[in-house]
């Protein structure tokens, strides 16, 4: 899965069609929030240790683990945006840009562009808010890599131990 999230996102960097865009989108951050699905449901179905570490990980991602902001910030929130409301964070349409240019001789000007085609998609609202949609996905799948990583290491070493770490919680000061 995490392959066809890398290939939609390869296609988002030169598609320049609305709703293309707006589609390939859609399909990269559902993919996104599926592999915790399917790791749990799929994977887990087959591997008890697969199920505990897939749950024991989930409860961390949602804790407020401040490495586990992305699945939070972004891959849950804008999955459960799209989903729920039909609603994206992304910019659909051409990027205002409002320049301020200083002349030396006093009279400073100001000019207004539009960046029509896809240079730059940024996200219009929440912590990712004026990042490039495209660098967040980037984020989200780095994230997912190492997660998946983590559990091949707990397969092969110490599931007690990872077990012990996935709890944690945040000081109460």
């Amino acid at each position: 899965m995490l392959q066809d999230v890398l290939y939609v996102r390869n296609i988002l960097e030169d598609e320049t069609g609305h709703i293309e865009w707006r589609l390939n989108w859609i399909l990269a951050v559902v993919l996104l929030r599926t592999i915790g699905h399917v790791l749990n449901n799929v994977d887990g179905e087959g591997s008890p240790q697969v199920r505990r570490l897939a749950r024991a990980m989930h409860a961390r991602w949602k804790s407020g683990h401040p490495a586990d902001a992305i699945f939070r910030d972004f891959i849950e929130r804008e999955r459960n945006s799209i989903l729920k409301e039909y609603a994206f964070s992304m910019s659909e349409g051409p990027v205002p840009i409002v320049a301020h240019l200083q002349a030396q001789d006093g009279y400073d000007s100001i000019r207004h562009f539009l960046i029509e085609e896809n240079i730059y998609r940024p996200i219009e609202d929440g912590p990712y808010q004026g990042e490039d949609g495209r660098t967040v996905l980037d984020d989200a799948i780095e994230w997912w890599n190492r997660q998946l990583d983590e559990i091949d290491r707990v397969l092969i070493g110490d599931e007690d131990e990872f077990l012990d770490k996935a709890m944690w919680r945040p000081h109460l000061v």
